[in-house]
């Protein structure tokens, strides 16, 4: 019984979400990577509602086939217990007439396993998608890491033609990713050929003072956080910043 109404939910709020993005057509980022997705993300959120978009994020768990779509028609989950899956089940098709739908939909996508990664996409076709990094970490469900980095090459292959890939030039598998794309790539990291070019990291009482380099010109950052990963979070944030509505 469990297995017939998971597998009812997958494509019935697949179907419904994909009604909802045609119609309303927000503009998609997708977040995937190793580590410090939920950073991105929050950075990312933050930077676009500062100038003035209306955003909606996935909650940290849900970025998996059923919590992907729960995430963007923004429904609460039943989890295990039947009847509270029925709110969900008849709220889903309302979504479809919302009046008020968010310009921006910054979404992390969770791959655990091979063809993880493919599903969620045959459900959101991203405008920008980031790359944060591609490690050993969650590597278990593939065979080796070429099939991992596999799953992230669908990513890019996937992301609109006329959209943009923001990718850490600093991790040497997510420079693989980028190759051959025909994507407008932007680079960011620590790298000197980055487009968003971390110069200079310094720890300071409140945080961290992180000088950052684009377009020839250098600006220094005071960051109140503590890690280099909230430097890189920064990073990715100026370069959604720069690169807006692609397409649109």
């Amino acid at each position: 019984m469990k297995f017939i109404l998971k597998t009812f939910l997958k494509y019935y709020l697949k179907t419904i979400t994909k009604i909802v993005l045609f119609i309303h057509k927000p503009v998609v980022i997708a977040v995937a990577g190793s580590t410090n997705k939920s950073f991105v993300k929050k950075e990312v959120k933050r930077r676009l509602e500062e100038a003035g978009f209306t955003v909606r994020a996935n909650p940290k768990n849900f970025n998996t086939e059923i919590g992907l779509p729960l995430s963007i028609l923004y429904l609460p989950s039943g989890y295990n217990e039947y009847k509270k899956w029925i709110p969900a089940i008849l709220k889903a098709p309302l979504k479809i007439f919302q009046k008020k739908f968010p310009d921006f939909l910054v979404l992390s996508l969770g791959s655990s396993d091979k063809g993880d990664m493919r599903y969620l996409l045959s459900i959101i076709k991203p405008d920008i998608s980031i790359i944060t990094n591609i490690t050993q970490r969650y590597k278990e469900g593939f065979s080796d890491m070429n099939n991992l980095v596999d799953e992230y090459q669908v990513l890019a292959k996937k992301t609109r033609k006329e959209g943009v890939l923001v990718l850490n030039i600093d991790n040497y598998r997510v420079r693989e990713v980028g190759e051959g794309k025909k994507q407008k790539i932007l680079y960011y990291g620590k790298e000197k050929e980055a487009d968003i070019y971390i110069s200079k990291i310094e720890k300071n009482k409140k945080g961290q003072k992180v000088s950052i380099k684009q377009q020839g010109r250098k600006k220094d950052y005071q960051i109140n956080k503590f890690g280099e990963h909230h430097a890189y979070a920064f990073a990715v944030g100026l370069a959604v910043k720069k690169v807006g509505r692609p397409g649109r």
